[in-house]
């Protein structure tokens, strides 16, 4: 029991000096100049990121939500 009681304290000594030995993370810098000249930052978005529950709250289903459901399995991408 003793051996036992020892060997744990060593146990985290032994982790807690191992995590001293790693090498620290550094953040690289990351910001607009990382980009070359002329880069146009941009978003995006599509109707059925938006849109969707249909009929609930006292909508109604929209022209996408009319579309997706003629043609189920287009893909417009």
């Amino acid at each position: 029991m003793a051996t036992h009681q020892r060997s744990l304290p060593l146990g985290l000594l032994i982790l807690v000096s191992s995590l001293a030995w790693t090498d620290p993370v550094v953040a690289a810098s990351f910001n607009r100049s990382s980009f070359p000249p002329g880069f146009i930052f941009g978003t995006g978005s599509a109707s059925y990121q938006y849109e969707g529950a249909a009929n609930e709250g006292g909508r109604g289903p929209s022209i996408w939500d009319t579309f997706s459901h003629k043609y189920p399995g287009l893909s417009l991408s």
